[in-house]
């Protein structure tokens, strides 16, 4: 699910509600997003303390997928 704040407040989603293939002419491996690695993890979040930035995480529930 993807949200968007438009210009006059409101929000807007956008979803896949029934998980059919998109892009059947595709390859899986050339579609899916890769894994963020644990080191990069870690170094943006010493930077973003070192630049005394906020952060905010969320969870969405069901968002999670499995690579099997």
């Amino acid at each position: 699910m993807f949200l968007k704040e438009k210009y006059a407040g409101k929000m807007k989603a956008r979803g896949c509600a029934d998980g059919q293939n998109q892009r059947l002419y595709m390859q899986k491996e050339d579609t899916t997003s890769p894994t963020v690695s644990i080191e990069s993890l870690f170094i943006s979040a010493i930077m973003d303390d070192h630049e005394q930035r906020d952060v905010a995480t969320t969870d969405i529930p069901g968002a999670s997928c499995s690579l099997t």
